[in-house]
Formats: structure tokens, sequence, C-alpha cells
């Protein structure tokens, strides 16, 4: 297994584009940096999905790197459940209703893992002239 604690999922690191997960593991990364985005300042986040990750792959509960009771029982839920999530997310028609089904994820935030996920375009951020 690998755990990349310090660093988030990333896309296609040649094109920045957002890429598709291959494994169990990478699909969960994701959703786990999603449940520490959620509500929180991007630096916060990162901080937060690097403790939880660093707890995972030492076989401990994310409680361990994650003051937040319910978004660590989430965090747990998708490690444990890894597995099982990622082939039903691959076997999915409609993997965007099938990111609702995560343990904490919502409306705001499934869109934001879609967006990592490949489901969805990023926005454009272009200012208008």
């Amino acid at each position: 297994m690998n755990l990349r604690p310090s660093s988030p999922p990333a896309g296609n690191r040649t094109t920045g584009d957002p890429a598709p997960p291959v494994t169990a593991e990478d699909f969960a990364g994701h959703v786990i940096f999603a449940i520490c985005q959620a509500s929180v300042t991007p630096s916060v986040g990162r901080r937060a999905y690097d403790r939880c990750m660093q707890a995972l792959a030492l076989g401990a509960t994310a409680r361990m790197g994650f003051r937040h009771p319910a978004k660590a029982d989430a965090v747990d839920r998708v490690w444990r459940e890894r597995d099982r999530l990622f082939r039903d997310y691959a076997a999915s028609n409609d993997k965007l209703g099938f990111l609702s089904t995560l343990p904490w994820i919502g409306p705001v935030t499934k869109r934001i893992l879609a967006r990592r996920l490949g489901l969805l375009p990023a926005p454009d951020h272009r200012a208008a002239a």
C-alpha cells in the first residue's frame, strides 16, 4: 500500500488535469482529501489530510490526527471500505450520484470531489474585462 501522507492526491502531473483514480487507495485518498477540505481553509484541510493519512498509514484511526469526530469517523469508514467503495464507484453508471452516497460528502463537496476525479470540468476563473 502506497500512502503519500505529505501530498494530497494529484491529477495528471504533466497536464495538470484531474486524473481518474486507478486504485482503491487513490480513490480513498481523493475522498479523504475532500472530507478534510470541507468547510475549512485549504491550508487547514491539507494539514488535516496529512495527519489523517499518517495515522492511517500507522494502522491507527483518523481521530489521532483529526479533531472533528464526525469527519474522522467518515475518513475511517472510507479507508476501511475503500476496496468496496472503489469497486462500486467504478461499476456505477451514475458516478456523480454515487459520490452523494459517500460519508460526509454533501452537495458542494460532491462537486469539488467530482472535479478532482475528472468527472466535471474545472471552473473557469478568468476575470471578466
